[in-house]
């Protein structure tokens, strides 16, 4: 039994997941016991440049298996008053993360604007930077708004900014648990 003063009320939610693009989808991919595991996109990146078909191949893998979400740029960055310009640099963690606070108020049947100027708290828990991964090929398509888009710490901030939160901020990086810890 958990004393009351750590227990948490969850008032909303919302989620991004490899096959369910909704919490009503990814309800639906448990009840069907639906496998979201798919290969890749070449949108991501080339597999074609990693490939190899002998397991172990030093720098090569042979699969390119992944839980992949979909739609990661569609999305309309004047709704968080965010520049086409800047949303193009940002890693597509931090669009989604945006989508999901959105509607994870809409959902709790709070507006933003409620709590605007609250001591509210993001915690976030990230790892990876796959996304920025992509401008080490070319650095000069990287422009001003690349550090802010594409460093994990930036991504618990860039909510507290968007929705104008004053409580703490912090983004969690422990790999795997990153969203456990987070959480805890």
């Amino acid at each position: 039994d958990m004393p009351e003063s750590q227990k948490i009320d969850i008032v909303g939610y919302s989620c991004r997941l490899p096959g369910a693009g909704s919490v009503s989808a990814f309800w639906d991919v448990l009840r069907e016991g639906r496998f979201t595991v798919s290969e890749i996109p070449p949108d991501r990146w080339s597999a074609q440049r990693f490939v190899h078909p002998r397991f172990g191949e030093k720098g090569k893998s042979y699969s390119f298996a992944a839980g992949v979400v979909d739609n990661v740029f569609d999305f309309d960055p004047e709704v968080f008053g965010i520049s086409p310009r800047e949303a193009e640099q940002m890693d597509p963690q931090q669009r989604l993360l945006l989508e999901v606070v959105r509607e994870a108020l809409e959902a709790a049947a709070l507006a933003p604007i409620q709590l605007a100027g609250s001591n509210t708290g993001v915690f976030v828990g990230t790892s990876g930077l796959d996304y920025s991964n992509r401008y080490m090929q070319d650095m000069a398509v990287a422009d001003g708004y690349f550090m802010t888009g594409n460093t994990l710490s930036i991504i618990s901030n860039r909510i507290s900014h968007v929705f104008d939160l004053h409580g703490p901020s912090f983004t969690v990086d422990t790999a795997c648990s990153s969203s456990l810890v987070a959480m805890h």
